[in-house]
């Protein structure tokens, strides 16, 4: 009996922590209770799902001035770029469906995410061909790695979220002259 109160209570304190997740996904949802709160979603703190990695083929011409990390591989050199799991990003544009989220600074280096059918914002290519996204990213064309394709925005567990911008907190008033 003692083993399994024990191993129940071990089992409930798993579920919970797995529960209390520092992140949660960013839904339409949030987005709408930010709108109706007058919130700007520019001062929301993302961040990405799973890692997402980026590539392109290079001629050897553009091997010396490509930014990102640059293999040999079937005798080709390949640029890509790769944003880690949870790297902090910021909406820098928006539509009634998408969200564009920079992970890095410059003019062009952003990614699409767009609402998908779980209410979540997944990200997103120009089109998709045997599994790779192909996206514009820094004016060049790349392509998002297959295993990047389910990446979805998150932010941090925040129940203010659900709070109005604006709070005042009052003093109180006292009588004049006394």
């Amino acid at each position: 009996m003692k083993k399994n109160i024990l191993l129940l209570s071990v089992l409930a304190g798993l579920f919970l922590m797995a529960s209390c997740s520092k992140t949660i996904y960013f839904t339409q949802d949030m987005r709408q209770n930010l709108t109706k709160n007058y919130l700007s979603i520019d001062k929301i703190q993302f961040y990405n799902s799973k890692k997402i990695v980026l590539r392109r083929n290079l001629s050897y011409a553009e091997t010396k001035v490509a930014r990102g990390k640059i293999n040999f591989e079937n005798g080709q050199y390949v640029e890509k770029i790769i944003i880690p799991k949870k790297t902090p990003g910021v909406a820098v544009g928006e539509g009634k469906d998408y969200i564009n989220v920079a992970f890095e600074d410059g003019p062009h280096r952003f990614l699409k995410f767009v609402l998908n059918d779980k209410n979540e914002y997944q990200l997103s290519a120009e089109k998709w061909v045997q599994g790779y996204g192909k996206i514009k990213y820094d004016t060049l064309s790349y392509y998002i790695e297959p295993e990047s394709s389910n990446a979805v925005l998150k932010v941090i567990r925040n129940d203010n979220y659900n709070l109005q911008k604006n709070t005042r907190r009052l003093k109180g008033r006292t009588v004049s002259g006394h």
